[in-house]
């Protein structure tokens, strides 16, 4: 019953950036707001040297053990 009641709430509690465990999200969706984010600083620096980096950690918890 809890877990049903949460179910309706998590998704506006949670950032869209935040993906993991919200049905309906996907951890790759992060990659196209990296594109996105990288993609408008491009785009706002067009005729001066643009130099960026983008570090991304997309793997959970459970991915691995070490």
């Amino acid at each position: 019953m809890l877990a049903n009641r949460l179910k309706q709430v998590i998704p506006s509690i949670i950032s869209d950036t935040q993906n993991a465990f919200v049905h309906g999200r996907q951890i790759q969706d992060n990659i196209v707001v990296a594109h996105e984010v990288y993609h408008y600083l491009r785009l706002k620096r067009k005729g001066s040297k643009f130099e960026a980096s983008l570090k991304m950690d997309m793997s959970k918890a459970y991915d691995r053990v070490e």
